[in-house]
């Protein structure tokens, strides 16, 4: 399977929610989470947990009913969105990260402000990190 997953880097002056409604306008289908500007730093990393989710809504092993619930849930590492919110979700007046990802290539709207989020090789974290949440859905059976 195919995935297309883009981040992007937006300022305190966007608003989160804004953002991911216009995102979604704009790639319907696709999967757009915000989430804090420190929860990733590689474009890859926020395309390998963004596998996991799209995976997990293919086979109906979602951690949650929405597949952008799953996706936060797996950023913050935790089956409790609670926490997942508390300690990973956007929040209005400060910088954060758009993520959006799909089967099919992402469209940005026109006007988008955000700036890429670079993309590298996986670090020994990241990769400890994505593990994590590829177990986080073995806990719930």
């Amino acid at each position: 399977m195919k995935i297309y997953a883009r981040a992007y880097c937006l300022g305190p002056e966007s608003d989160p929610e804004a953002v991911k409604r216009e995102l979604s306008a704009a790639n319907p289908g696709a999967v757009v989470q915000t989430v804090k500007e420190s929860a990733a730093s590689n474009e890859f990393f926020v395309e390998m947990l963004s596998a996991q989710t799209l995976r997990a809504e293919s086979t109906g092993g979602l951690l949650a009913k929405r597949p952008e619930i799953d996706l936060l849930l797996r950023i913050a590492g935790t089956n409790q969105i609670s926490r997942a919110i508390r300690e990973k979700g956007a929040k209005g007046g400060e910088p954060f990260l758009v993520m959006t990802a799909g089967r099919s290539a992402q469209n940005l709207p026109r006007g988008f402000a955000g700036k890429e989020l670079m993309r590298r090789e996986l670090n020994r974290a990241e990769l400890s990190r994505i593990e994590k949440a590829a177990l986080l859905g073995t806990r719930r059976a």
